[in-house]
């Protein structure tokens, strides 16, 4: 098989396939990845997509949202000043990963989960989450873990939050006077404009503003502490109720716990899946009573068994949420 022959081939394949100039610009060699990167390109207005060299290879480094993604790369054919490379194919699923969130967010296939949280006590419902689910035309879930900390805070402005805020006004009789929770980035608590075009959508919905929280995801560093607390300052003197999420994981740090007026801390569900480590119920006691001196309540996430249950009620925890004591629920609209 000649250079021709074997070029077509690859040109063909569903590998992600690309093709590197002297100047080291990048170009798409196949239809797999070429449609995703050019919308991706077509979005951010820096650019995206580098190509680099070093000691430890060749990689193509994505940037998107405040995160750099490297895939380590394969050179396959050199000719002249131009070179065929192809990524590894264990990193492929990453970027199908993303292809396939793009692809729910042009079509628009994005649908919302509600989890019921309660207090533990009695085991009273409390509250709801909303969780964004990403569906292809067949119909089949899209992983949110890998592709939902790349959406950037323009998209979640104004498509994501009108979405859900949309379907809790359509259910709002059937929630009743209990607060939906929603997830906004610590990225767009930091825009200037997020107080005054998130309480217009909210107004727009005729919702009640105290039967709506806000729970900080924390997928990059906070790059100002000022701008984040003079969003959430105005929130809560409009009666929103605040939430930090996934406490214990990433970024979301026991520094944020002094400095954010926040109502309810959620334990990341790490610390469940660890509770019979005598450290880590040590720790989930600790942040309880700091809690307690400080001014907020403690939530758990992912109570999956009876003793979960009854472990995290016993170390003071108010409020829980997870499979043992609610499934998420798909909502149709």
């Amino acid at each position: 098989m000649n250079v021709s022959d074997i070029r077509k081939s690859l040109l063909n394949s569903e590998i992600a396939l690309f093709e590197v100039n002297k100047n080291k610009l990048i170009k798409w060699k196949n239809n797999s990845f070429k449609d995703l990167f050019n919308f991706l390109e077509s979005v951010n207005s820096n650019k995206i997509l580098n190509f680099k060299k070093s000691s430890k290879g060749s990689f193509l480094s994505l940037s998107l949202n405040r995160r750099k993604i490297f895939y380590k790369t394969e050179l396959l054919i050199k000719i002249g000043n131009h070179s065929l490379y192809k990524i590894n194919d264990y990193q492929v699923k990453k970027i199908k990963v993303l292809k396939d969130g793009m692809n729910c967010i042009k079509s628009g296939k994005i649908k919302f989960a509600m989890q019921k949280q309660y207090k533990l006590e009695k085991l009273t419902v409390s509250g709801y989450e909303f969780l964004a689910r990403m569906y292809l035309k067949n119909e089949s879930l899209v992983s949110n873990e890998n592709f939902m900390p790349l959406i950037d805070s323009n998209y979640q402005l104004k498509i994501l939050l009108p979405k859900v805020l949309s379907q809790i006004a359509f259910i709002k009789n059937k929630i009743g006077k209990k607060i939906s929770w929603i997830n906004v980035s610590a990225e767009l608590l930091e825009t200037k404009s997020f107080y005054k075009d998130f309480t217009k959508i909210v107004n727009n919905f005729g919702l009640e503003k105290k039967l709506i929280g806000i729970e900080i995801t924390e997928s990059h560093k906070i790059i100002s502490n000022n701008k984040i607390i003079n969003s959430l300052v105005k929130l809560k003197s409009d009666k929103f109720s605040i939430a930090m999420d996934d406490f214990g994981s990433g970024y979301a740090n026991i520094r944020r716990l002094s400095i954010l007026p926040v109502d309810i801390v959620k334990l990341d569900k790490s610390f469940v899946f660890d509770i019979n480590n005598k450290n880590t119920k040590s720790l989930i006691k600790g942040i309880v009573n700091i809690g307690n001196t400080i001014g907020f309540s403690v939530l758990a996430e992912g109570i999956e068994t009876k003793k979960d249950l009854l472990s995290v009620r016993n170390l003071g925890v108010k409020y829980g949420q997870g499979w043992y004591i609610g499934r998420p629920e798909i909502l149709s609209n």
